[in-house]
């Protein structure tokens, strides 16, 4: 993978490798929340931030199966998206006040709090589109991608 330094700056203080690092821990010590998420994201802005300003850039054939991992979280995000739809609704767990209690915590930790796994996925589907942004940004890529965006979007209003 070739990564390129710019030789007239101080290194910037990003790395994917921090990001996704950061993710992992967070999993390994029992699971993706808000608060994790945020940690993640302030890292991947990192990474934004340095692609935007030049201060990180790696080649088109480097970036390629950075690329690729990338995107395939993404799909597997909205996979999982889908599937927590059903959790929009609380589950139907008798009409007596201990199936009621249940079937509203459930529903509230699925699909409402700030925590649900709704937000969590969303929040990280978020953070996996900008790293796609910095990737692109920094292999010189993200014009022409932005621009292909732009016309599938025409054509599907047309």
């Amino acid at each position: 993978m070739a990564f390129e330094a710019d030789g007239g700056q101080a290194a910037p203080d990003f790395s994917i490798g921090s990001a996704m690092g950061a993710a992992a821990d967070y999993v390994a010590a029992g699971g993706l929340n808000k608060a994790a998420i945020a940690k993640v994201s302030a890292e991947t802005q990192k990474l934004v931030s340095a692609a935007k300003s030049g201060g990180f850039k790696i080649s088109k054939e480097g970036v390629e199966p950075l690329l690729k991992a990338v995107r395939d979280m993404g799909t597997e995000l909205t996979r999982l998206e889908r599937q927590t739809i059903r959790l929009s609704e609380a589950p139907q767990l008798g009409d007596h006040p201990y199936g009621r209690a249940v079937a509203a915590h459930d529903h509230k930790g699925a699909a409402q709090s700030a925590n649900s796994a709704s937000a969590v996925l969303g929040d990280f589907k978020r953070v996996v589109m900008d790293t796609e942004e910095a990737l692109l940004r920094a292999s010189g890529q993200y014009e022409k991608n932005e621009h292909a965006t732009v016309e599938a979007l025409d054509r599907l209003k047309s």
